[in-house]
């Protein structure tokens, strides 16, 4: 049995648990603010993280954590929740063929229900992130929804990707998608969301953004509100529970407050592994992609891995900008706000509009949690080009 001092406090959340000083903690400028949050949650985390025994990628297991976000009253906030849920299967590929995914071993999964495709008993969509190879894998980071599943294969959507690069003994992890239910559940009413007295008078709206669309400047592709102790969505029957809508771990989401501001904790596992997200492009015009960092810290343009993986062109000039990068400002109120920066890669640095071309700033950063989007410019084939971020811890 551990002995601590007087001094320490003892901190635990969920599946790990570390040190930090009271003294630290007790600091009236730190308390109860969504920065200390951030710092306390992944402090432990990496400390939990750090203390992880050398294990098989059949048990292998993340540190989790949690992180806060004020969303003002009469406002938009640009929120993501910058963890994965807990992974639920970690383990290796056998073999792959065409979008089929045979992992190795027999892992005895249940085909009746199938345990990996989405069901109203376990109210989880599921996806499989490939992890990492020995050698080399050009498909690591890369998420694709389970469509299917048997007692030791995966069926996946790979929405025009190709998986047929991936080896025997790559990593994989299914992951449960994060859902209304799951982000917002209905014990969180009056903290993280207020509750709509009716269809016609929506106190917070999530608005998801359009990621199919084609084009700039899109709207939403779908409102939901929470009405009746469920999770609704505008223009469907308010007798519809939405709840098990899915939200993407690489994407973001609009909270709008009406009257009154609301504070969500967001709460998860730490991806200590690549992440890599398609940017979608077009030929004949620029196109807007929705995006986030699963990354528990703000991270900085330099640190983002746009520039390194290829998948951000470099502009000829600041009046012709190829490529470009967009963030909101949470802190400003306001309905349907416009960005509050934009960046572009310029002579080899990030520049940004507005501001000096001979001005570097590579260190200017994405805060943990917001979302953000990335225009990319019209390319020749309109394919998508893969963007890989790397964890700086």
């Amino acid at each position: 049995m551990a002995t601590y001092k007087k001094s320490e406090i003892f901190i635990k959340n969920r599946n790990f648990a570390c040190l930090l000083p009271a003294k630290f903690l007790a600091s009236p400028s730190l308390q109860r603010t969504p920065s200390m949050s951030r710092f306390v949650s992944f402090f432990c985390a990496l400390a939990a993280f750090a203390l992880l025994p050398a294990v098989s990628w059949g048990v292998e297991t993340d540190p989790v954590g949690f992180t806060t976000a004020a969303c003002p009253a009469n406002s938009d906030t640009f929120v993501s929740v910058p963890f994965t849920r807990v992974p639920e299967f970690t383990g290796a590929i056998s073999s792959v063929a065409g979008n089929v995914i045979t992992v190795s071993g027999s892992p005895g999964w249940t085909t009746s229900p199938q345990q990996w495709v989405y069901n109203t008993t376990s109210h989880k969509t599921y996806f499989a992130l490939i992890g990492p190879h020995s050698s080399t894998n050009p498909n690591e980071g890369r998420q694709y929804l389970i469509t299917a599943s048997g007692s030791n294969t995966l069926t996946v959507d790979l929405a025009g990707d190709s998986i047929g690069g991936v080896q025997s003994t790559t990593q994989i992890l299914i992951v449960p998608y994060h859902t209304f239910a799951s982000v917002f559940p209905a014990s969180d009413a009056n903290v993280s969301f207020i509750p709509s007295p009716s269809a016609f008078n929506r106190q917070t709206q999530i608005l998801i953004p359009n990621y199919s669309g084609s084009g700039i400047n899109l709207s939403a592709a779908a409102t939901y509100y929470f009405f009746n102790n469920a999770w609704r969505k505008f223009g469907s029957p308010t007798t519809e529970d939405h709840g098990d809508d899915t939200l993407l771990t690489d994407g973001y989401f609009i909270l709008r407050n009406a009257a009154t501001g609301t504070n969500l904790t967001a709460l998860g596992s730490v991806l200590v592994k690549k992440e890599t997200i398609p940017l979608f492009t077009r030929t004949s015009s620029a196109q807007d992609n929705f995006v986030s960092v699963t990354r528990p810290l703000d991270v900085s343009l330099d640190n983002l891995g746009l520039i390194s993986s290829g998948a951000f062109a470099s502009s000829p000039s600041p009046f012709n900008r190829i490529d470009q990068l967009f963030v909101f400002n949470n802190a400003a109120t306001g309905i349907n706000k416009s960005a509050s920066g934009t960046y572009y890669y310029f002579n080899s640095h990030w520049r940004k509009f507005g501001q000096a071309s001979t001005i570097d700033f590579g260190t200017d950063t994405i805060a943990a949690g917001t979302g953000f989007v990335i225009r990319k410019g019209a390319t020749a084939t309109g394919a998508a080009q893969f963007w890989t971020n790397t964890p700086t811890y």
